[in-house]
């Protein structure tokens, strides 16, 4: 009875904790006009729709969304991929900001939820990039590797809730071979996932471990005059345990070390 008790004023606080973070969405947003103040994508209108839970649009106006992968994203602005394959695209945060960036690159997104695909869409055409950002739905290893295998140098981005093994699988995608990637690892479904894909690409790419970091609320002015629980919802991601992603940039052939 006592866990019980403790489950359900578990769920009590986490729905009473969300609806209020719909309402400082909407602060935020009006406030920023619904342009991102910081970060990477610095800039970009984001549409004030989601697909997901809420979106975390706070975080990602703030630039705070994420904050781990911006020096892997202004690395991948800067390199001159012919493509960006974005799977589990959702309201288009990553597709259309690295669209923004990369004026000479294709952007592939994929969402299973149809619901997702038109909101990618709406953010394309709001930052004036709907004619470089191919927006589609489900993305199996079959169509990856098709994708990857018509193009030149690829950065694949993947946050797909568990269907990573399947997509990240070189007997499957064997293009992936010759591709830069960082994947966003749900360990929480499967204990073995991390582990499996690396050992798929550690002979073929250098392999790094981004782990989830802290969030500072109180270095955004805007937000100091706001209660402690109101400045640490507005930058909560809800995640269900402390995250990580795994990126793996491609070993260059020795004789094309050597000449460089």
């Amino acid at each position: 009875m006592q866990h019980f008790h403790v489950e359900a004023l578990g769920q009590i606080l986490q729905l009473a904790a969300k609806a209020r973070r719909r309402e400082i969405n909407q602060a935020i947003y009006s406030a920023v006009d619904g342009r991102v103040i910081a970060g990477p994508f610095t800039g970009m209108v984001l549409p004030d729709l989601s697909s997901w839970l809420d979106g975390d649009i706070a975080p990602k106006l703030l630039g705070f969304y994420e904050a781990e992968l911006h020096d892997l994203m202004r690395k991948v602005a800067a390199t001159e991929y012919s493509v960006v394959v974005n799977v589990g695209c959702a309201e288009g945060y990553y597709a259309v900001g690295l669209a923004r960036l990369m004026a000479r690159t294709q952007i592939r997104a994929y969402d299973i939820s149809e619901e997702a695909q038109q909101v990618c869409r709406d953010a394309a055409l709001r930052n004036g990039v709907a004619d470089r950002v191919v927006v589609g739905g489900r993305c199996d290893a079959d169509m990856l590797n098709a994708v990857l295998s018509s193009t030149g140098q690829a950065f694949v981005l993947l946050d797909c809730e568990g269907a990573e093994t399947d997509l990240l699988d070189l007997d499957k995608a064997p293009a992936l071979r010759t591709c830069d990637f960082a994947v966003e690892c749900h360990d929480f479904y499967d204990r073995g996932l991390t582990p499996t894909i690396a050992g798929r690409f550690e002979s073929s790419h250098h392999l790094l471990l981004i782990h989830e970091g802290p969030r500072d609320p109180n270095s955004i002015p805007m937000l100091n005059q706001l209660s402690s629980l109101d400045r640490w919802l507005t930058v909560c991601e809800f995640r269900p345990e402390t995250m990580h992603w795994l990126v793996g940039m491609r070993k260059q052939p020795a004789s094309a070390a050597r000449e460089g």
